[in-house]
């Protein structure tokens, strides 16, 4: 957009932005408070697991470049410059009304790179804690260590990207101004392809896992409705045929979707088979087998850990290896179909830990 042309047209342009709407303010703050709040269970659920586990690498590289075209797609829309150009001769409260689509779409893109640094975070810090033996990984060691060496990679091509789509749009804006419509439309269909395809590797992840993990359900139900209701609102500001704004909302919240029904699935089985007396495979892993004696830095924590699980096994030298329990020859069958169930939920998890790595 031609910069003299934009002052030629100016009070025509911000005619529409001298009368903003109270309700529709309203409604966008609204949004912003409730985007931060389907945000904060999420960060606590990392923060509580001091794991990644559960979060699709994947997902999280896709959704962070998907935010880095969102952000630069909302910020090259003409719609985007006029609204910024009025602040000049609107008054505050009409200026800040204008850009709050704008400050919408910025707002939750951080939410998310907060979710991206507490992953690099905590996937760094439990590697390192699993090396040190201060506590045991709850994916496994070898899982553990390949998703620290990811997350930096993830994070590394995070930023360079973010760079990359700065300087491209720079240069646009300041040399190249009559084509910022058609990059805005660039980044508006690599967001909508973005957003088609982020979402299958944590689905297919907690598919294979058979558990959200880190993935917090609280934020996926206050989400999905949110991300409706914020894609109709972007529509309603920016119209429809600026549909690459809005319309990856829709797809994202159809996707969380998907997520809430197969929680809810998993949520059912486990607590049918609780009923039962049972135990799914994909429950909280014990410390033992795959998930301790892979390294040596595990072998050599056994007996601080083991000390705490319910086992046969004494804890240290100073407690009784003899303990009251029941007759062998009564327990005898029972024992053995707890031990081959036990050794069937470790060929599975170690097939479905696999399967999930690779998604």
């Amino acid at each position: 957009m031609n910069p003299h042309q934009f002052q030629i047209d100016e009070p025509l342009q911000c005619k529409h932005l001298a009368q903003p709407s109270i309700p529709q303010f309203v409604v966008s703050c609204s949004l912003m408070g409730w985007l931060l709040i389907c945000y904060l269970p999420q960060w606590a659920r990392i923060v509580s697991r001091r794991s990644a586990e559960g979060l699709s690498t994947y997902y999280i590289l896709l959704w962070s470049l998907s935010g880095v075209c969102a952000v630069g797609n909302i910020m090259m829309l003409p719609s985007s410059a006029v609204e910024m150009g009025c602040c000049r001769t609107s008054s505050r409260f009409a200026c800040i009304s204008g850009l709050l689509g704008m400050l919408q779409v910025i707002f939750g893109i951080a939410c998310f790179w907060v979710v991206l640094f507490k992953y690099v975070y905590y996937s760094e810090e439990e590697a390192e804690a699993e090396i040190q033996g201060r506590r045991a990984s709850i994916s496994g060691p070898d899982r553990t260590f390949r998703r620290a060496k990811r997350a930096i990679a993830v994070l590394l091509a995070a930023c360079s990207f973010a760079m990359t789509i700065l300087l491209i749009s720079a240069m646009i804006l300041h040399r190249f101004p009559w084509v910022a419509q058609t990059w805005a439309n660039i980044l508006g269909n690599a967001v909508a392809c973005f957003a088609c395809v982020q979402w299958v590797p944590q689905v297919r992840t907690t598919w294979h896992l058979e558990h959200l993990g880190s993935l917090s359900p609280t934020s996926l139900c206050l989400m999905a409705p949110y991300k409706w209701i914020f894609g109709i609102n972007i529509m309603i500001r920016v119209g429809l045929k600026d549909w690459s704004a809005w319309i990856v909302y829709v797809l994202v919240g159809t996707m969380q979707i998907v997520l809430i029904v197969m929680a809810i699935c998993f949520a059912v089985r486990d607590r049918k088979l609780a009923k039962e007396g049972k135990q799914h495979c994909s429950a909280a892993p014990e410390f033992e087998g795959w998930n301790t004696v892979t390294t040596w830095t595990s072998r050599s924590r056994q007996t601080s850990i083991l000390s705490h699980t319910a086992s046969n096994i004494a804890p240290d030298e100073r407690s009784p290896l003899i303990r009251n329990q029941p007759s062998p020859h009564k327990s005898s069958s029972k024992q053995v179909s707890h031990h081959s169930q036990r050794r069937e939920c470790r060929d599975d998890d170690s097939v479905n830990s696999f399967k999930a790595d690779m998604a």
